[in-house]
């Protein structure tokens, strides 16, 4: 019975937290977005080499690196949950697949309006871009899984196992341009330092802040709805069990 209350207590704690911060994080990001798309498509100055195309950059660059920080964050809640059977780790898997669908789906699309004039292709099998694909599916599998047993516990352990096990894809997105010939271009932030000029590095970083605290309004409106899903299939067990 104090298990049962606590972890209602925990959930109405988290439910209340993300009710007073997701809209300010919201506003934050909207405000920093805006600033960094201002920049980004009048202050800065155009690419030598790819001239003014090159800005699809300043959201291609910071939505990539968080759809494979979300998805290792993923991987890391779905090992705390099987460890230790938290299920606000599993709440959090679950309010952040969607979250990992738009900005995979973005990348995708993204790199194929920049493929096209760079490359001359919308689309190419590429290591990187064939991988990154891969890691779309694995969102859409994970948000597919989330909804296909009548079990929540059932759903939880099975979405946690394969949010681990897809975690594998992530150096292999990462590292695919080291290890095979591609189209797509190196690194340009490694451990050794940036080859990115100052002027579009400090950009890149404002895009990346602003959609941090964008994902994050949208995380905590999923976690919000996730409690209450869950509260409700809880609440109608127990009716069903009384009754």
């Amino acid at each position: 019975m104090y298990k049962y209350v606590a972890k209602y207590l925990m959930l109405e704690k988290v439910y209340k937290f993300c009710e007073v911060t997701s809209f300010p994080s919201l506003l934050t990001g909207l405000v920093l977005f805006a600033l960094g798309a201002f920049q980004a498509l009048f202050i800065a100055s155009a690419d030598v080499q790819q001239d003014e195309v090159y800005r699809i950059i300043y959201i291609h660059v910071p939505s990539a690196i968080l759809s494979e920080l979300i998805y290792i964050f993923l991987a890391i809640c779905g090992l705390i949950f099987l460890v230790w059977k938290t299920k606000i780790s599993t709440i959090f898997l679950n309010s952040a697949v969607p979250i990992g669908i738009a900005l995979t789906s973005l990348v995708l699309i993204t790199g194929s309006l920049w493929g096209k004039p760079t490359w001359g292709t919308y689309w190419v099998w590429d290591a990187r871009i064939t991988s990154t694909f891969i890691l779309l599916l694995q969102y859409i599998g994970l948000y597919v899984l989330r909804t296909s047993f009548n079990s929540i516990s059932t759903s939880d352990t099975v979405i946690s196992i394969f949010a681990i096990i897809g975690a594998i894809n992530i150096p292999i997105i990462k590292f695919s341009v080291n290890w095979w010939n591609t189209l797509h271009q190196g690194p340009s932030i490694t451990s050794s330092g940036s080859t990115i000029a100052g002027e579009f590095l400090t950009i890149l970083i404002l895009m990346m802040i602003s959609l941090l605290f964008l994902s994050y309004a949208i995380f905590a409106r999923n976690i919000q709805s996730e409690i209450l899903l869950r509260t409700r299939q809880s609440k109608r067990l127990q009716g069903e069990v009384n009754g």
